[in-house]
């Protein structure tokens, strides 16, 4: 199987009879949300151990850290570690029915071309779907590729910046002008057959080198067309969308921990911090699965499972589901992957 942007297991290599054992408490308690016993495991025919195997076989997982007893039972429950093992190296994914498929690009087109109707719905199918809380970031404004620049002009020297992306996103900035230019649209223009086609950062370059080259060399209107046009290009925080967070309360164990939900939930409205997760995803290039504190903005009782989603072969945003650890990452995995993939091929679309 592909790694799927999983990190590569960092622990011992377990043999094949604790694989089994491992893999199979791991889905029992996905299902369940019960602590599993050595009888249940025992029965299964992917096992096909006596009890008293799978009990030595169990304490060895607890003894190694990829399993706990979350009380005096006899039943053990994944640990984070246990959960970064059955990822990277047991996962079986099951690809998405048809329903699934279908219900994804239905709303994807549905929504486009708006931007912000597009994420909107892919945030809400994938909650749908998963029936965890699902969260897409728009387009990161540095990777995107601008298609046009417009200003209109406003009263008391204030100029609208209407920045115009590939992707269909657009981008209004209010600007301040020292004094009047007598022709926006010319400005436009000049500036577009500079920065057309580029990134918001290859467009910031182009500028500033233009600006530093000899005033001499510039005309009245070139010089404050450049001016402006340095104001407008400025990057920002791309908007994302949450969709779904009540699920969380759906969750036994995260539901009878009040402080947990309350830390969760200002976790998630700190949008600068789960942005930067999804900058990890970006910067990856693929789908990427936190487990617990790897995110470095929830506890050891959530994963964040994302994917970037392309446009014209170019990452340029990402999407994801967020939920407790004992999500079905056999489900979800491959939901946010199609979703990742018909977003980008939606913004593609006419």
């Amino acid at each position: 199987m592909a790694s799927r942007g999983r990190n590569p297991p960092t622990q011992a290599p377990l043999d094949e009879r604790a694989r089994r054992v491992l893999a199979a408490i791991v889905r029992d308690y996905i299902q369940g949300g019960e602590p599993v016993g050595s009888h249940a495991i025992a029965r299964r025919p992917d096992v096909d151990v006596s009890s008293a195997t799978v009990r030595a076989v169990m304490a060895d997982l607890e003894e190694l850290g990829y399993l706990e007893k979350p009380h005096t039972s006899a039943g053990r429950i994944p640990t984070s570690r246990g959960y970064r093992y059955y990822v990277d190296a047991l996962l079986r994914v099951k690809a998405p029915s048809a329903e699934e498929r279908d219900e994804i690009e239905r709303q994807a087109h549905e929504a486009a071309p708006r931007l912000e109707g597009l994420m909107t719905a892919a945030s809400r199918v994938l909650h749908s779907l998963t029936r965890h809380a699902g969260v897409v970031a728009a387009p990161r404004p540095q990777s995107e590729r601008l298609q046009r620049i417009e200003f209109l002009q406003l009263r008391e020297g204030r100029v609208l910046a209407v920045l115009v992306s590939r992707s269909g996103a657009v981008r209004n900035r209010l600007l301040t002008l020292p004094r009047a230019i007598s022709s926006l649209e010319q400005s436009a223009n000049y500036l577009n057959s500079l920065i057309a086609d580029l990134t918001l950062a290859e467009a910031q370059a182009r500028l500033r080198a233009e600006l530093d080259r000899d005033r001499r060399e510039l005309s009245e209107l070139q010089a404050h067309a450049l001016a402006l046009g340095a104001q407008a290009v400025q990057v920002e925080q791309p908007a994302m969308v949450i969709e779904g967070q009540a699920s969380f309360l759906e969750d036994k164990a995260l539901a009878q921990d009040v402080a947990k939900i309350r830390a969760l939930f200002r976790a998630l409205e700190e949008k600068e911090q789960l942005l930067s997760v999804l900058d990890r995803t970006l910067d990856a290039e693929e789908l990427r699965i936190f487990i617990g504190a790897e995110s470095g903005i929830v506890g050891p009782d959530l994963a964040i499972v994302a994917a970037p989603y392309r446009l014209k072969g170019e990452v340029v945003g990402a999407l994801g589901v967020i939920g407790p650890t004992r999500m079905d990452y056999s489900r979800v995995v491959p939901l946010v992957e199609l979703t990742a993939r018909t977003v980008g091929l939606t913004l593609e679309e006419p």
